[in-house]
């Protein structure tokens, strides 16, 4: 299969989404099934992989991800400048709601938590740093989502709007899915943050504000906690403390 360098590039790089909790671990020829590769090219590909370090092979004939990715993973938590501005952020919400506080980041048509800091309250979090979120469920996503221009929502939706249609059978289930959805995204962007009551875990509540340094998001900050906890808080006071907290963060990495 012939293609120009570029195509081949994105064909390459491809392999990586393939290595995730699901699965860690791949031989070259599951890749080249999973993915529509020949063999040739499957082979060279996780070749030009390993040796930059994105691959490693184990004794078994099997891949994993190389030492390379966790040298940037650790490069970007030290010196990535949101992460850095937002850390104290994510410190004092924490402090004064005693909620696990995350920076969320988007990144392409991902959006993934990339920082933490634990609360008062112990929860399990379900995603953790590193794993990517869903768009349509939860706070971080949707509070992204409602400050987004429609046609880059819309794209977002019929990508990745999971059961969002599981209850409408008929033909234009997929429409009027997205109409309520636009309709629940509408009521977040006039009231500047989401609240989700156990979208993500049937335990927890959790509170999204976008972060807009200019006019497109680029992440959120949500905090998570118990019902117990939520039943204690003001939510609207919480939704217009966050709000308060990240437009200072705003600014301050705005460019």
């Amino acid at each position: 299969m012939s293609d120009d360098s570029g195509s081949s590039l994105s064909r390459m790089l491809a392999i990586l989404d393939r290595f995730n909790i699901e699965r860690f671990e791949w031989t070259v020829e599951d890749l080249s099934q999973a993915m529509g590769y020949t063999p040739s090219s499957a082979y060279r590909y996780v070749r030009a992989l390993s040796r930059a370090g994105l691959l490693t092979r184990l004794p078994a004939g099997t891949y994993v991800v190389g030492a390379k990715i966790i040298e940037l993973e650790a490069l970007t938590r030290r010196v990535d400048p949101i992460v850095l501005a937002a850390q104290p952020v994510l410190a004092e919400l924490s402090r004064q709601t005693g909620c696990t506080c995350m920076l969320s980041s988007v990144y392409g048509d991902r959006l993934i938590n990339v920082a933490q800091h634990v609360g008062l309250e112990p929860v399990e979090i379900a995603y953790t740093r590193g794993e990517p979120l869903p768009w349509f469920r939860g706070a971080p996503g949707p509070a992204v989502l409602a400050f987004m221009s429609t046609q880059r929502a819309r794209k977002l939706y019929e990508k990745f709007g999971e059961a969002r249609a599981e209850k409408l059978p008929s033909e234009d289930a997929d429409d009027r899915g997205w109409r309520e959805m636009r309709g629940r995204l509408k009521t977040i962007r006039q009231a500047g943050y989401c609240v989700s009551f156990g979208e993500l875990q049937s335990q927890l509540v959790g509170f999204g504000v976008p972060v807009i340094p200019q006019t497109e998001p680029i992440g959120s900050i949500s905090l998570v906690c118990t019902r117990q906890r939520a039943d204690l808080l003001d939510s609207q006071g919480i939704g217009k403390l966050i709000v308060e907290q990240v437009r200072g963060l705003n600014k301050k990495i705005a460019p």
